[in-house]
C-alpha cells in the first residue's frame, strides 16, 4: 500500500496544510505577550546595567578614597618627621642659628622702675608676715600702672613732637 501524496509548496497551499491556524485574535495575544516579555526583559537589563554602572562608580570612589587616605598618612608621617626636635635643631644650625652665650640688655631711658612706696608697705598687713604672692601681686599692679603712665607720657611726647613739625 503505497500512498502517494503530493505536497504543494506554494505559500497559499502551505498555510492551508498546517495543522493549526492562527487567527487575528490569537496573533494579537501572542504579540502582546511577546511585547510584555520584551518590555520586562528590557527593564531588567536597564536596571542591571544601572546597578553595575553604580557599582563601578562606587568602587572607583572607594579606590580614590583609599589613595587619599594613604596620601594623608604619608603627609602626617612627613609632618611628624619635620616636627622632630632634633631635625629642627639641625636645620637651625645649618641656617647659622644656635644657643646664645652673649646676652645684652638694652637700657631704655625714662623707663619706670617699680618702686615700693611707704603707702604700699602699709597696705600689706603687718600682723601677718608678708607672703611672696602678696608682694608679687603688689609689685605687678604697681609696675603695670607705672608702665601705662610711661606709655601715655611717651605717646604724648611723640604727638607734641609731630605737632611741632
Amino acid at each position: 500500500m503505497s500512498t502517494n501524496t503530493m505536497i504543494n509548496w506554494k505559500p497559499e497551499n502551505v498555510v492551508r496544510q498546517l495543522p493549526w491556524r492562527l487567527d487575528s485574535k490569537a496573533a494579537l495575544g501572542f504579540l502582546l505577550i511577546l511585547a510584555t516579555f520584551s518590555l520586562v526583559g528590557w527593564l531588567y537589563l536597564s536596571q542591571a546595567s544601572a546597578v553595575t554602572t553604580t557599582r563601578y562608580h562606587i568602587d572607583k570612589l572607594r579606590l580614590e578614597l583609599n589613595q587619599l587616605e594613604n596620601q594623608n598618612a604619608a603627609l602626617a608621617l612627613e609632618i611628624a618627621e619635620l616636627e622632630n626636635l632634633a631635625r629642627i635643631e639641625e636645620r637651625a644650625r645649618e641656617l647659622g642659628l644656635g644657643p646664645t652665650t652673649n646676652v645684652r640688655y638694652l637700657a631704655v631711658p625714662n623707663y619706670p622702675l617699680p618702686l615700693e612706696t611707704e603707702q604700699e608697705r602699709l597696705d600689706i598687713d603687718e600682723s601677718s608676715p608678708p607672703t611672696e604672692f602678696a608682694t608679687t601681686q603688689t609689685l605687678l599692679s604697681n609696675s603695670e600702672s607705672l608702665i601705662a603712665d610711661w606709655w601715655v607720657k611717651t605717646l604724648d611726647d611723640i604727638a607734641a613732637w609731630l605737632a611741632e613739625e
